[in-house]
């Protein structure tokens, strides 16, 4: 893996496009991700340094602290991160999470985050401190080790994740999984999803969110490139080749399923979960023709952006 530095002039607190954070304020610790997701929506933006590339700013613990400083109203919640994970098995990435965390916690700013990476100790214990600031999402598509090594290589494994779900749910820590993507005709058969959510119920944690592929065309082309069995290749994509476009965000669009597929399959999931006391919410961002729901990637108080500075 190649880690460049760079210091950078411009601003780190962001608002993300998507609706459901556009109430927070958003902190990258950096372009790229050593997870390499095949399905990450970032290989398709223009700052996107490459599959081996890591780009990381030495200045970013200085620049969001004078940040939070120089706002007139400060930020009531932080969120890590939306286009790489905040936990990436590379110490200097560990201890500017760390860092930023610890600050933005010290200045009575909440945090918010999603990851498929391993969470320090030292950030367990960070969190232990302040568990009603924090709020968690482990993402999980499967428990398959083999299909997680082909989508998600350089994560973390099934068992660290729930292990570190179980262990923030019982520190009090609001928590909830995402599931999204699911790959409709690899990871929804009933086998699978009975035995997702039975794991996810052992941690304890009750709250889900769901959604299916959504097709970019970077995303195609990672998946053309990275997965060799071809039979395996058709059998994610034919199903969208009745091309259903839908936007996402300000500015951006991408190929969904059918709507009567992710229907069914949402029903189907819905009934399988609650078998598990597990609740699920659909991503309403990437499923805006059939539904008005909103994920739990966001507090409900954090939907509002009247709410974002206090």
């Amino acid at each position: 893996m190649n880690i460049v530095t760079k210091q950078r002039k411009t601003n780190f607190l962001s608002s993300p496009a998507l609706d459901c954070l556009r109430a927070l304020a958003n902190i990258n610790v950096s372009a790229g991700c050593v997870h390499n997701c095949l399905y990450c929506y970032t290989k398709g933006y223009s700052i996107y340094p490459g599959e081996n590339t890591i780009e990381l700013y030495e200045n970013i613990v200085a620049k969001v602290t004078d940040e939070i400083k120089r706002k007139r109203k400060k930020p009531r919640c932080a969120y890590f991160c939306s286009s790489c994970d905040p936990f990436q098995p590379i110490p200097r990435i560990q201890q500017i999470t760390f860092d930023l965390m610890k600050a933005l916690l010290e200045n009575n700013i909440n945090v918010q985050f999603v990851t498929k990476g391993i969470i320090s100790d030292k950030t367990f214990e960070l969190f232990n401190e302040h568990p009603s600031k924090i709020f968690g999402h482990i993402g999980l598509i499967t428990v398959e080790e083999k299909i997680l090594k082909i989508f998600e290589p350089g994560a973390a494994s099934p068992p660290v994740r729930l292990n570190q779900l179980e262990r923030l749910t019982k520190m009090g820590i609001e928590m909830s999984v995402r599931c999204d993507p699911i790959i409709h005709g690899l990871t929804d058969s009933d086998e699978q999803l009975q035995k997702l959510f039975s794991a996810i119920a052992n941690t304890g944690c009750k709250r889900v969110s769901i959604s299916f592929l959504f097709l970019r065309p970077a995303i195609i082309s990672s998946f053309k490139q990275n997965i060799s069995d071809k039979e395996t290749l058709d059998k994610i994509l034919k199903p969208y080749s009745a091309n259903n476009i839908l936007p996402i965000g300000l500015s951006s669009k991408g190929t969904v399923l059918p709507p009567e597929i992710r229907k069914a399959g949402f029903e189907k999931i819905e009934k399988i979960a609650a078998g598990f006391g597990i609740t699920t919410r659909i991503c309403g961002c990437k499923n805006n023709d059939i539904t008005t729901q909103k994920c739990y990637l966001t507090r409900e108080i954090m939907n509002s952006p009247k709410l974002l500075f206090s």
